[in-house]
């Protein structure tokens, strides 16, 4: 049985991985909540591997992106889950609280600071429909 701190959304964001003896591998982070997410790649890993995880997208150039540190907790089929090393990053809590309003345009929440218009131009980050 999986015990985790909040509800898991879904969304889809462009992630850079940096793992230990791989150069930086891409993969999109699936689902989010407050204390891990699911990232489908082709990379495999071993459980407990610590890595980075860079949150990349329109919004940030690569060289700006986020970065939180993370374990894999699990793997899947076409990817593994990780814990955040740190309960509820910042950009983790704005990603889980505009996946929460899920229903509403993404493009509604321009004020925040994650969000800015050449986000919301490019189509917003969310799986609508979930």
């Amino acid at each position: 049985m999986e015990h985790r701190w909040g509800k898991r959304l879904a969304v889809d964001i462009p992630v850079r991985l940096s793992l230990p003896l791989l150069s930086a591998k891409r993969g999109r982070l699936t689902n989010v909540s407050l204390s891990g997410g699911f990232i489908t790649t082709l990379v495999d890993v071993r459980i407990l591997c610590r890595l980075l995880v860079a949150f990349e997208g329109p919004w940030r150039s690569q060289h700006d992106a986020v970065t939180v540190a993370a374990y894999v907790s699990r793997r899947g089929e076409h990817g593994f889950g990780v814990e955040w090393c740190e309960f509820a990053p910042a950009i983790v809590v704005e990603l889980v609280k505009h996946a929460s309003q899920a229903h509403s345009p993404l493009s509604a929440h321009r004020d925040s600071p994650l969000i800015t218009s050449r986000m919301a131009a490019a189509g917003g980050l969310l799986k609508h429909g979930s």
